[in-house]
């Protein structure tokens, strides 16, 4: 099978000007081209019209039909038997808890940036950007949550149960380590419900809740650290988002303070 693309005008038309290259007659009829020739077919338009050969559109459907039925082939020997894992539910919550950790970390990011003041030094993204990756970030850190929970709260080998998803203190698995992490639930809930309804209530009431964020963040990595089965082997990833979301809060303060000591001494 070959591509093709409609051949481009190698000459002038009947209704051609001047512009296109032909002169005109008193008459108003094209008369013959100018002196510079008769036109000829850009070199843009003229490898639009350069037909793709058949061997190499056949090498490409080839290719995507190997790298699929590869792709296809790993990924069932892999899944059949996980669908049939007692574990599943297990592995499942444990995987959703990474994933909306990892999306409160960008989100709280997103929050200490839009408030830091070496952000006036930057000009790209834009603040709109940040502020819609910021609210499309707490969309997917509730979503992930969601299913974090429910996968848990159903696995019968867990040890935490709905009652243990929902009231701090109350699962046999790690109670502690599981309290704090319900305890970030209900600060995620409460930041991303006022944020939300920031249009009708006060800036007093929801700016104030809104600036807990780090330490919900806190809260949700050492429920990382102590609850997950898997902490060990996911500690640099605890290590880089903590020291990502320090440092970029502390550099906030120190520039808040040294905005205000500026403001004063002036």
């Amino acid at each position: 099978m070959t591509v093709t693309a409609s051949p481009p005008d190698v000459g002038p038309g009947p209704g051609a000007d001047h512009r296109a290259g032909t002169d005109l007659s008193p008459s108003g009829r094209a008369a013959s081209p100018t002196a510079a020739g008769p036109l000829r077919p850009t070199a843009r338009a003229a490898d639009q019209a350069r037909p793709l050969p058949g061997w190499a559109t056949g090498a490409l459907l080839v290719a995507v039909l190997v790298v699929t039925a590869t792709a296809g082939r790993l990924a069932g020997t892999r899944i059949v038997p996980l669908l049939h894992d007692r574990m599943l539910p297990w592995i499942l919550g444990r995987s959703l808890g990474v994933a909306s950790y990892l999306a409160l970390t960008a989100m709280v990011l997103l929050g200490v940036w839009l408030r830091h003041p070496w952000r006036r030094r930057w000009h790209r993204p834009s603040p709109a950007a940040v502020l819609w990756a910021h609210v499309a970030l707490a969309a997917a850190t509730v979503t992930l949550l969601a299913g974090h929970l429910t996968a848990l709260a159903l696995d019968r080998y867990a040890g935490v149960g709905w009652i243990g998803v929902a009231v701090p203190w109350t699962a046999s698995y790690r109670p502690t380590p599981v309290a704090l992490g319900v305890l970030a639930l209900y600060g995620v809930v409460l930041v991303t419900a006022t944020a939300a309804l920031a249009g009708s209530i006060g800036r007093r009431v929801w700016f104030p809740l809104h600036a807990t964020a780090v330490s919900i963040f806190c809260l949700s990595a050492a429920h990382g650290m102590l609850a997950g089965s898997d902490a060990v082997g996911l500690r640099w990833v605890y290590v880089v988002t903590c020291a990502a979301v320090g440092l970029l809060q502390g550099s906030r303060w120190l520039a808040d303070g040294r905005a205000r000591r500026t403001a004063v001494l002036s």
